[in-house]
């Protein structure tokens, strides 16, 4: 797992509120009108397949790398894995994924 730092810049993205998983992410989002918010981007973080599986598994679990994330509530984390859907964490001052998000061309 890497973390970057990067130079924000802009993404929409539709945020589901505290979601167990991933499965309740993509059940909400296909099933209701999510207004899609303007963020930025000001953080990526690449992980491995298997890293990404476990993440995702269990979004509500304490995570030291978003504990560490000093960014503003407009701003977010971008998640990579290989052959995984691209997420967008908004932890707004918590140390757990409080508002997962998917980006509007995904």
């Amino acid at each position: 797992m890497t973390a970057t730092t990067c130079r924000p810049y802009p993404a929409a993205v539709r945020f589901s509120r505290k979601p167990a998983n991933l499965r309740s992410i993509m059940r909400e989002h296909s099933g209701y009108h999510i207004e899609e918010e303007r963020v930025f981007v000001s953080a990526i973080k690449t992980m491995t397949s298997a890293e990404y599986d476990a993440f995702v598994c269990d979004l509500s679990r304490t995570q030291d790398w978003i504990a560490s994330f000093k960014g503003r509530g407009d701003q977010c984390i971008v998640i990579h894995a290989p052959a995984r859907v691209t997420l967008y964490i908004r932890p707004e001052g918590y140390d757990y994924a409080r508002y997962v998000g998917l980006a509007d061309a995904d």
